[in-house]
C-alpha cells in the first residue's frame, strides 16, 4: 500500500476501511516510512475527522508491533485512558488502579507520561520509586508478586519511534492519540476508559468491542474530565457483559465538588496527593478516587455494585491494604528492573 497514494486520497475525501487502516498504518511502523507522506496522512485525518474503522484499523496495527505482556489473568483490568482533557487534574485513574487492586482487582495498568497537566500516570509513579523501563519477564514477576504492574508504553511499544519525529514535528493531536487506550500490551479484556471529550464516548465504546472487550464502562466526567468525577452526572457506556453504570457520585452518598478541587500538579505536588488519599485523608480527592475504584472494581467483576465497590475501595484505602499495594509495587519493580530509580 502507498503511503502517498492513499494521503492523497484521504485527502480528497475518502475513507479508510478497518482493513486499509490496518495495513496503511502498519506500514508506518516501521523504519523508512514516508516521513512527509505520514505528515500529510495524518493531518487529513485529524482535519477530516477519523472514523471508528480508520481507529480500529489503526489499533490493530499497532496491537501486531507492540511486544506482548503474558499475564495469564483472563480477569486482568486496565484504566487506562485518552488524557487530553486540559484540566491537570490528580491521577484518578492511577490512584484508583492501586485501590482496586488491594481491593482484590488484578490490575495490567497501561500508560505514559503527561498529555494535558503537569503529571501523568508514568511521572506520578516514577516519583513514588516505580521503576518504568522492564522488559515483559521483568513485568510479569511484578505482577505475580503485587497483583498490579505499570506498563510504560514506550517500553512496550518500541514502533511508535518510528513515527515519533513527525508527531512531535506536526505538534498536535493525530489519530496515534487515540490508540494507545485501546493498545494494552497484555490485551486485557476489561477496562475503565476515560475520555476527555465527550464526542469520542461512543467511537471508543465501539472500537472496544471491535477490539475483543468483554467488560468495559468508556466513561466522561461532569465538568469535562477523562475520569468520574464529583461535579454531577457522569455520561459512561458500557461495553459487553457488566452492570448498568450508576457511578453518580451524589446519588452513592459521595458530597458534590468541582473538577477545581480534583487538581493536581507537578509530580512531587501530586505524589504528596497520593500519599495523602492512602493514608486516609478525608476529602474530595479521597471520594474521587473511591468512586474510580469501585468502577473498576465492577469492570474487573470483583464487585456487582457500584455500592459494594465503594465499600470495597474505602476498607482497602482505610486497612493500609492500598498504601502497601505501592509499596509493594516500588520494591518489587525496583527488584525486578534491577536496582533503585
Amino acid at each position: 500500500m502507498n503511503l502517498r497514494h492513499e494521503a492523497d486520497r484521504v485527502r480528497a475525501g475518502a475513507r479508510l476501511s478497518r482493513a486499509e487502516s490496518h495495513e496503511l498504518f502498519g506500514s508506518t511502523l516501521v523504519e523508512g516510512a514516508d516521513q512527509e507522506a505520514l505528515a500529510d496522512l495524518l493531518v487529513a485525518l485529524a482535519e477530516r475527522g477519523e472514523t471508528v474503522d480508520e481507529i480500529i484499523g489503526g489499533a490493530q496495527a499497532l496491537r501486531d508491533a507492540m511486544l506482548p505482556f503474558d499475564h495469564g489473568v483472563p480477569e486482568a483490568v486496565d484504566t487506562c485512558g485518552t488524557g487530553g482533557d486540559g484540566l491537570g487534574s490528580f491521577n484518578l485513574s492511577t490512584a484508583a488502579s492501586l485501590v482496586a487492586a488491594a481491593a482484590g482487582a488484578r490490575v495490567v495498568k497501561h500508560g505514559a507520561r503527561s498529555v494535558s497537566s503537569k503529571c501523568g500516570s508514568a511521572d506520578l509513579l516514577e516519583a513514588a520509586g516505580v521503576c518504568l523501563e522492564l522488559s515483559p519477564e521483568q513485568a510479569r514477576r511484578v505482577f505475580d508478586e503485587v497483583g498490579l504492574v505499570f506498563l510504560f508504553a514506550p517500553a512496550f511499544h518500541p514502533a511508535m519511534r518510528f513515527v515519533a519525529p513527525v508527531r512531535q514535528r506536526l505538534a498536535r493531536r493525530t489519530i496515534f492519540n487515540y490508540l494507545g487506550p485501546l493498545c494494552s500490551p497484555g490485551r486485557v479484556k476489561r477496562q475503565l476508559l476515560g475520555v476527555g471529550v465527550e464526542a469520542q464516548l461512543a467511537p471508543y465504546a465501539q472500537a472496544l468491542s471491535a477490539l475483543g472487550a468483554e467488560r468495559a464502562y468508556v466513561v466522561h466526567g461532569a465538568g469535562g474530565a477523562d475520569e468520574l468525577t464529583l461535579a454531577g452526572p457522569n455520561q459512561v457506556i458500557s461495553v459487553g457483559n457488566v452492570p448498568a453504570p450508576d457511578f453518580d457520585a451524589q446519588d452513592l452518598g459521595l458530597a458534590a465538588a468541582s473538577v477545581e478541587a480534583l487538581a493536581g500538579g507537578e509530580a512531587a505536588d501530586n505524589l504528596a496527593l497520593l500519599h495523602a488519599v492512602l493514608s486516609g485523608q478525608a476529602g474530595p480527592l479521597r471520594d474521587a478516587v473511591l468512586l474510580n475504584a469501585s468502577a473498576t472494581l465492577v469492570v474487573a467483576a470483583v464487585c456487582t455494585s457500584a455500592i459494594e465497590g465503594l465499600e470495597r475501595a474505602r476498607t482497602a484505602i482505610d486497612s493500609g491494604a492500598a498504601r502497601r499495594v505501592l509499596e509493594d509495587l516500588v520494591s518489587a519493580s525496583q527488584l525486578a528492573g534491577g536496582g533503585a530509580q
